[in-house]
């Protein structure tokens, strides 16, 4: 079986947390809902504030993992490892467009978090996007390898 976007979609459709690792005077990691596009480009609200927001500032590298933390040790496991560069959105239709996907797919329906409410400071959140260069997929049920050997998408 080859690594698709399909299956990757799949995969990021059932899940809505991820873990975010960042680096500054240290590393730093922290979970963030998150969304995703066609192009598999994920999207997250964080405040200014925090210091992983801090720490794109000063570097937009960042590695991300995405898994079901439900699995049980004995469970075929499943999740991705992603390597790629994050940037504040900046564009007005562009972070619109973030939040109602965003919203979407968390399920999320009150009125708070809205891109109106971002400019009046009503909420300290901003929306990211996270530009993969890497995704590996480990998924045990679809790909029978040893460990490191993980299928690995890159991207241009």
């Amino acid at each position: 079986m080859k690594l698709t976007k399909k299956l990757l979609h799949d995969f990021l459709k059932k899940h809505k947390l991820m873990f975010i690792a960042t680096q500054g005077n240290h590393p730093w990691i922290a979970a963030v809902y998150y969304t995703f596009d066609n192009d598999l480009n994920l999207y997250f609200l964080s405040s200014p504030e925090t210091l992983h927001v801090k720490q794109i500032e000063k570097n937009p590298e960042v590695a991300v993992a995405i898994s079901d933390s439900n699995q049980k040790l004995t469970d075929l496991k499943k999740g991705l490892q992603i390597y790629g560069k994050v940037k504040q959105i900046s564009d007005l239709n562009k972070i619109k467009h973030a939040v109602n996907l965003w919203k979407k797919s968390l399920g999320y329906k009150g009125s708070e978090i809205s891109y109106e409410n971002m400019i009046n400071k009503v909420i300290k959140g901003r929306m990211f996007k996270i530009t993969p260069k890497k995704i590996k997929f480990f998924n045990q049920e679809l790909f029978d390898v040893e460990d490191g050997r993980e299928p690995i998408l890159t991207l241009s």
